[in-house]
């Protein structure tokens, strides 16, 4: 069992920064214009909200970590006052989580929000031609699946931003948390965003926080290097002193690497 992939999402580090992101969030739940809990599909997972949109404005769809099991774009509304003041909705994503649904289902919620968010861009206020895609960890992951190129009704996107990401799942086999995925070799291939590129012109950011693991460093070390050999353009950050879970709060931050990065990306 590889110990690198077996975080302690109980550990002070993250009861923490998960406390703050949470009452962070609730106070920005009471924006006003905020739209909460629209639906892109028929199950109560298949939500999002939108923040800050405008007329024609960029968008950023976040989808947050968990394993795949746990988490919800409720504590994940934070950075969006952020983001506004810099004229970028921010569109946090639920989607079905494992074991009461598949990793397939996963990544077809993932991309099931961003078709909805590119057909309704008037409605909620976004320029269909500024979407960018981005997420943490198992979020991570489903944002590299939806902006994968080949798949069918795939909308345009705009750039793709990923921290402390799952790329390659053939390791997670021997980790604790194929107890709960329930992967073989033949789908664990099936579902790794480096069997399942983006266009080779999508610009992509990859990093993590300095005190990540080794094992998802690594991870995030085999995106780049299969991004860069297919011939995307494709930067990087390091957050110092940033474990698992507290780099997340830079989604907020101004100055940090990540939200400068992000913001490149953007284009603000």
């Amino acid at each position: 069992m590889d110990a690198g992939y077996d975080l302690d999402p109980h550990s002070a580090s993250a009861n923490a920064a998960q406390a703050d992101y949470v009452a962070r969030s609730a106070a920005v739940a009471e924006a006003e214009g905020a739209r909460l809990d629209l639906a892109y599909g028929a199950h109560p997972r298949q939500r999002l909200d939108v923040f800050g949109a405008g007329a024609g404005a960029a968008a950023i769809l976040f989808f947050h970590g968990g394993y795949w099991r746990a988490g919800s774009k409720d504590s994940r509304r934070f950075p969006a006052p952020a983001w506004a003041a810099r004229g970028v909705a921010w569109i946090p994503v639920n989607y079905r989580l494992v074991p009461d649904a598949t990793l397939e289902d996963a990544v077809a919620d993932a991309r099931a929000a961003l078709t909805f968010v590119a057909a309704q861009a008037g409605a909620l206020g976004v320029d269909p031609a500024r979407l960018h895609l981005s997420g943490n960890s198992a979020g991570a992951h489903l944002a590299a699946m939806a902006a994968a190129e080949g798949w069918p009704g795939r909308p345009p996107v705009a750039s793709l931003s990923v921290v402390s990401g799952l790329f390659d799942l053939e390791p997670l086999l021997q980790a604790g948390a194929n107890d709960w995925l329930g992967l073989d070799a033949g789908r664990a291939r099936a579902m790794s965003p480096v069997h399942h590129l983006p266009p080779r012109d999508l610009p992509v950011l990859v990093g993590c926080g300095g005190a990540e693991t080794q094992a998802f460093k690594a991870q995030g070390e085999k995106f780049v290097s299969a991004c860069r050999a297919r011939g995307n353009p494709v930067a990087g950050f390091e957050a110092p002193g940033h474990d698992h879970f507290q780099v997340i709060g830079d989604y907020a931050a101004p100055g940090s690497g990540l939200f400068d990065g992000l913001a490149r990306m953007v284009g603000v």
